[in-house]
């Protein structure tokens, strides 16, 4: 006989409560937010950077076709190993709305989805009825400079944000309500923006199968739910191609768990420059034992309701097994999730080096599961054990947040200067200050306001300011310049460049101003800095020729250059082996 029993009434089936909290709460759990997004402001440029460049090429492509059934497919065209139609889609709109592509609105987008992360996480706690205040070190978690990298990056912010959201929201909606829909729609975006969000079809359908219980409406949307999948996973896979490239040896397999490890635990990065790679390591191995163990007392404690599941599938098992709590569901998907990831990440790109697994992109894995482990334990403790947690909480992610502003503010600064360097190198390819751009970048993007507007003949004239003395010595593919006396910008001036300059053209590389230690700095930003730097020059980057090398300064927008007395000579323009996408 059919089971009469409708889904239990558990957490998964109420609405949340009203909201736990002051207004206060709310203001201090804004204050992150407010200070990651006026950092973004001041130093977002809006110049493409690598894989940005694909989704201008995107628009070329895209207005060139006539046909409908053309322009869907350059939608869903393969990028790497994604199909990155959300991408493409923003993309679109963002230039159909304001005529041209700005990617610091691709980069504003994409930031936004850690707000929507946030917002879940808020959500999760008031259904489990703790104080939304509780949710500030998630927030502390989630916006800091530490996250550099995706926030100054188009393309990197939508997808490496945007599908966390996507998949912990399908998650979310499957565990703590009933809406599948949405919960569908959700995944199938995850599915649209990164090739890692196809893991929410399986997390859904286990999710949806443990929550059967005897239900025709929980089979019925497990039922669409695996027809989704199969429809999403036959749309993804017709044809697919390999990405082409140089994919290096793994190496042995204790490299990849080391890999695995300092992936999940590269939030220890940000706390010191010394000793990054083995701080992972460590906190990872923290972190995903204690996921382990959190997901194995689940098992263990839910097992019978585990067990059952089979009969289930055929309505013939007996009794009303344990019920699985919407909280313990949502961690076990979405802890899943976060080990799978950085399992495949690892697997991938181990033989790229330690360095390139601990790097800023990735770092919203690591943070997310901090948030997530933060947040499980609060639901699951008492209500004097969480807020003993959350005290802890908020001092460990006030030091990494605080930290974070410090020790990553050096690599943001010298991103900006990067990709404001390479508009110019662009841009200026003769050998007078004239701007020179492709009728493609003319036609779909307007170039970044840079220091250098109104100065370029400054960099073409005759250097009469003092000469800095520097030191040139070969790297690979270039050459090291450093010097010990130009004094340190002000954290709100462009910052200091190297010159090469030819009889033919003019090239600016961004540096590395020399920094002390957080603690000699007294932890001021200002005082972060010391006199001065290093660069590097690649000569795959330079046509050949003898190049005399300059300092740029640039003070209150004044640019002045000084000469060095050096230059370097570039026999002939190499030739770089990998096969790029942009």
């Amino acid at each position: 006989m059919q089971p009469t029993t409708s889904i239990p009434s558990t957490p998964a089936s109420t609405a949340p409560s009203r909201p736990m909290g002051s207004g206060l709460s709310y203001v201090l759990l804004a204050l992150p937010v407010l200070i990651f997004f006026g950092i973004w402001q001041v130093y977002a440029v809006n110049v493409a950077k690598w894989d940005d460049h694909a989704l201008r090429e995107f628009l070329f492509n895209f207005d060139r076709e006539s046909a409908l059934s053309d322009k869907i497919y350059l939608l869903f065209k393969q990028h790497n190993e994604h199909r990155i139609v959300y991408d493409r889609i923003v993309t679109l709109l963002d230039y159909q709305l304001t005529g041209k592509l700005n990617f610091r609105h691709l980069m504003l987008i994409g930031n936004l989805s850690l707000v929507g992360l946030l917002a879940l996480f808020v959500a999760i706690l008031r259904r489990e009825k703790r104080p939304v205040l509780y949710a500030l070190p998630v927030s502390l978690l989630l916006f800091n400079l530490s996250q550099w990298e995706n926030m100054y990056w188009g393309m990197a912010a939508l997808q490496n944000f945007s599908v966390v959201l996507w998949v912990l929201g399908s998650l979310y909606f499957l565990s703590y309500t009933n809406r599948w829909g949405v919960a569908f729609l959700l995944a199938m975006l995850a599915t649209l923006t990164s090739g890692n969000g196809m893991a929410i079809w399986p997390l859904g359908f286990v999710l949806l199968a443990l929550q059967i219980a005897g239900s025709p409406t929980r089979l019925r949307q497990l039922l669409w739910w695996s027809g989704g999948a199969i429809l999403a996973v036959v749309l993804y896979f017709t044809g697919f191609e390999k990405p082409e490239g140089n994919p290096p040896a793994r190496g042995p397999i204790t490299a990849v768990i080391k890999c695995w490890l300092a992936f999940n635990g590269s939030a220890a990065e940000i706390l010191t420059s010394t000793a990054a790679l083995r701080n992972s390591i460590l906190l990872g191995s923290a972190l995903v034992l204690l996921t382990l163990i959190f997901l194995g007392i689940g098992f263990w404690t839910y097992r019978s309701a585990i067990l059952t599941v089979p009969g289930r599938f055929r309505r013939s098992a007996a009794g009303h097994p344990r019920v699985i709590p919407a909280n313990t569901l949502f961690f076990w998907g979405s802890a899943a999730f976060l080990l799978m990831t950085s399992a495949v990440v690892a697997w991938s790109r181990t033989g790229f080096g330690a360095d390139l697994i601990i790097t800023s992109r990735y770092k919203i894995y690591a943070l997310t599961l901090l948030a997530l482990l933060y947040t499980y334990g609060v639901v699951q403790v008492s209500k004097t054990g969480s807020r003993m947690l959350f005290v802890g909480g908020l001092a460990g992610s006030f030091l990494l947040a605080g930290l974070s502003y410090l020790t990553a503010l050096d690599e943001t600064l010298w991103w900006r200067q990067w990709l404001l360097s390479n508009q110019f190198n662009w841009t200026h390819v003769g050998p007078t200050p004239t701007l020179s751009r492709d009728s493609v970048s003319q036609h779909y993007t307007d170039p970044a306001p840079a220091f250098y507007d109104g100065q370029e003949a400054t960099l073409y004239r005759q250097a009469d300011r003092p000469a800095y003395v520097l030191s040139v010595a070969p790297i690979p593919l270039g050459y090291r310049i450093t010097n010990k006396t130009v004094p340190t910008p002000a954290l709100q001036d462009p910052g200091n460049f190297v010159v090469a300059r030819s009889a033919k053209r003019v090239y600016i590389f961004p540096v590395w101003q020399q920094r002390q230690t957080v603690t000699q700095a007294r932890f001021l930003p200002q005082r972060l800095f010391t006199a001065g730097f290093s660069a590097d020059i690649l000569t795959p980057e330079l046509e050949a020729g003898t190049y005399q090398l300059f300092v740029l300064t640039t003070t209150n927008g004044q640019a002045v250059m000084h000469p060095t007395n050096q230059s370097i000579t570039v026999q002939t323009t190499q030739t770089d082996t990998f096969k790029k996408n942009w």
